[in-house]
């Protein structure tokens, strides 16, 4: 067989992440910038559209994962990314919708910087720099209902052992991505404030 036939893995790899950063900082400085009426739609379509990609990557480039498990370290994954009832009682105790939305809106820019950190990371084997980030991404993500992505991330965060890395990571970035289109539903559902 003619191995020139097959794309090197480390190129498609460093090719996807340059793009996913470009459109990654392109929705941030629409949401940073404020842009005309319209903008914060096209954003959280990017978003979206950035997520069903990153999720569409994983299963490419990451053939360990199988239904959305790492065969390295299986995760139990509930019936559904966040628990909806996590959010009301951040709004009741908050007193505002607005407020929660603002949070759900900030993770979701976040997690795009740190679904790359912990990438780079994995590819590195750098397990220090990895279990960094996701026990930031653990807190937020726990706070605002995401209990599959905690549990993920605190499964990392207590690993020590480099030939689990990669499993590890690619199990955060499926219950990231599954928790990011569980919250881009759950903001458009939201009323708009005039």
């Amino acid at each position: 067989m003619d191995d020139t036939s097959h794309p090197d893995i480390e190129a498609v790899r460093a090719h996807i992440r340059t793009a996913l950063r470009d459109v990654n900082d392109l929705v941030s400085t629409i949401e940073r910038d404020g842009l005309p009426e319209g903008t914060h739609a096209l954003a959280s379509a990017l978003r979206s559209r950035l997520d069903d990609l990153c999720g569409a990557i994983d299963g490419v480039l990451n053939p360990g994962a199988v239904l959305g498990r790492s065969v390295h370290a299986p995760v139990a994954v509930s019936s559904a990314p966040v628990d909806d009832a996590a959010l009301a009682g951040l709004v009741n105790d908050l007193g505002d919708a607005s407020r929660v939305s603002y949070l759900v809106q900030l993770f979701l820019t976040e997690l795009h910087t740190r679904r790359l950190a912990l990438s780079t990371a994995a590819d590195q084997g750098d397990v220090a720099s990895a279990k960094a980030v996701a026990h930031t991404l653990k807190s937020s993500a726990l706070l605002l209902g995401a209990g599959a992505l905690g549990n993920a991330c605190d499964q990392l965060t207590n690993n020590d052992d480099p030939a689990a890395l990669r499993g590890l990571v690619d199990e955060v970035l499926t219950h990231a991505t599954a928790a990011a289109r569980w919250f881009q539903i759950w903001i458009s559902n939201q009323p708009v404030n005039p």
